[in-house]
């Protein structure tokens, strides 16, 4: 009898398993009345760099019934391998303060080691899910190094200083590649890239500035998923990256990705529909369902989990997956 994390490691490495696998981007949450009692009492930045806690909430959405857990962390924690300072406030984008200088020294890692110390906590209450790990893209991560309005800073840097925008994307892609690696060591079973940014560039320079860099990542480390983020108009460039599995949103076919790729697909609902109700979810869950009924899939959202989402649509839509698909 498979386990949950054999269900979810079989899908990913593309083969039909006995079920539909499920889980949910930002899982563990604002949306859990758990997390919100925690987030009461430690700033977010806390939460993430003490390990018990950050493994007390990756755990929360076990009782959501899904079969993948993520890493509570965040995609800019490895920026302080290279002393950034991190600013998070509610309801805003984080803030990055760092030396461009740091980034061309290479990361210490044991600045963030409470993040490898999480992942082993987790694995040691748990070892019926599998446990996922992850980190953003260079070209996303630079967006929050440069921060600015609509990312204003960093066009004009990476157009305006392409060789050192090239360079930092390179020791971002060295530094992504070893914090990745170190998590699967760790205990993670899988890691998840996060683009999250990359749809706000054209064709021509996601080409140049995002395709060259997460191929390497791609080929470098396994398994491994890859989010990008409004994608439809970068989606030809998937078939030249290989990744185990692409999660798009709900502006993309996951069939079309399928037929494209011949990799294992995941989403996409979109995030707002377990707002809404219990049937209308239901006919949501389904088309998806019968769009992906003879390809390897994993069931998520198109992006993460809003914070006014009920727990209880959560659990409907599992258990609705798993019913489903059951063979």
């Amino acid at each position: 009898m498979q386990n949950k994390r054999e269900v979810f490691l079989k899908t990913l490495y593309g083969e039909k398993s006995k079920y539909t696998p499920v889980w949910f981007m930002r899982q563990a949450g604002r949306f859990l009345k758990e997390y919100r009692e925690l987030r009461e009492k430690y700033d977010f930045l806390t939460m993430c760099r003490e390990p018990e806690l950050a493994a007390r909430i990756t755990l929360l959405p076990e009782k959501l019934d899904v079969d993948a857990l993520i890493l509570f962390s965040d995609i800019l924690i490895p920026l302080l391998s290279f002393r950034a300072q991190l600013n998070y406030k509610d309801n805003s984008q984080p803030t990055v303060k760092i030396e461009l200088k740091n980034l061309e020294s290479s990361p210490d890692f044991s600045r963030i080691s409470f993040v490898l110390e999480a992942i082993k906590l987790v694995k040691s209450e748990d070892r019926e899910h599998a446990l996922i790990g992850f980190a953003a893209s260079p070209f996303t991560l630079s967006c929050y190094i440069f921060g600015g309005d609509g990312f204003s800073n960093l066009k004009a840097f990476m157009k305006n200083r392409e060789k050192e925008y090239f360079e930092l994307l390179e020791n971002l892609t060295d530094m992504t590649i070893e914090y990745l690696k170190l998590k699967l060591k760790a205990g993670c079973d899988a890691v998840q890239l996060f683009d999250s940014w990359a749809g706000i560039l054209s064709k021509d320079d996601y080409k140049k500035f995002v395709l060259p860099f997460v191929k390497r990542i791609a080929e470098n480390v396994k398994p491994s998923i890859y989010f990008v983020k409004n994608s439809c108009h970068l989606n030809e460039f998937l078939e030249k990256l290989d990744f185990n599995c692409f999660s798009v949103d709900w502006r993309t076919s996951l069939k079309d990705i399928y037929k494209k790729t011949m990799k294992t697909v995941q989403g996409n609902m979109d995030n707002t529909v377990p707002l809404l109700e219990k049937r209308v979810i239901e006919k949501e869950t389904v088309k998806i369902l019968s769009e992906t009924e003879n390809i390897p899939h994993i069931f998520n959202l198109g992006h993460g989990v809003l914070k006014n989402t009920e727990p209880d649509s959560l659990k409907f839509i599992v258990d609705l997956v798993h019913e489903r698909t059951l063979k």
